[in-house]
């Protein structure tokens, strides 16, 4: 078998595997209240940019779409609080969260909750679709990450840092670490939402919390 061919096979092969590894997530919600049609095409190509390298492909659906039984390896509700329109932008504290996770008896619940008002503020009125699309877009794969790995643990670099930059919001360099990556994957991860949590989906109501949500972002309004 000459070397050539032997490459062929070794790319054939990885191919398969990665295909083979990738699980689909069925994210539920509301669109955001005044979304830019742009800002929203944005925030779902950021949001798969940034999980894909976790095996995740992202399957968007309205809540209106919800039935039982769908074919997901993992199942998330998601809601957009405030509006998203650049001219909502309102007062906003240094140590204010841009979203949070449901969390009950130490478990992470597959529900989470975007501040789009704080994040319109943080970026300014004139602040491009795209741009803001893009950060819509991180905010809500930090909170996946937590969902997904199951932890409350942030990192000092990436998606998965406890407080975001507006520069972290907006650059074009920004990812999740490996070490995230791979607590995401299957094999270290636990299920987010198993398909019997489809009644979640169906009442669209998230179980009492018995702590305070705490898979959260911060704002990092210091640069």
């Amino acid at each position: 078998m000459s070397l050539a061919f032997r490459a062929l096979l070794l790319v054939l092969s990885i191919s398969v595997c990665a295909h083979a590894q990738t699980r689909t997530l069925a994210l539920y919600g509301q669109p955001p209240l005044g979304l830019d049609s742009q800002a929203d095409r944005t925030m779902r190509a950021e949001l798969q940019r940034l999980l894909a390298p976790a095996g995740l492909e992202i399957i968007w659906k309205t809540l209106a779409q919800r039935e039982s039984g769908g074919n997901f390896e993992l199942v998330v509700v998601n809601s957009f609080e405030g509006s998203c329109t650049s001219s909502s932008a309102a007062a906003v504290q240094a140590t204010a969260n841009l979203a949070d996770t449901s969390i009950s008896n130490g478990r992470i619940l597959p529900f989470f909750r975007i501040d789009c008002g704080r994040i319109v503020q943080i970026l300014g009125s004139d602040v491009e679709p795209a741009v803001l699309g893009r950060a819509l877009g991180r905010v809500m794969a930090h909170e996946i990450y937590h969902i997904v790995a199951q932890t409350k643990d942030h990192q000092e670099t990436g998606v998965a840092k406890a407080a975001f930059s507006r520069r972290d919001l907006t650059t074009t360099r920004f990812r999740l670490d490996d070490w995230s990556i791979t607590r995401m994957r299957p094999a270290t991860s636990m299920s987010a939402t198993p398909r019997s949590n489809a009644a979640a989906v169906q009442s669209h109501k998230a179980p009492p919390v018995a702590s305070s949500v705490k898979g959260r972002v911060f704002a990092a309004l210091f640069r």
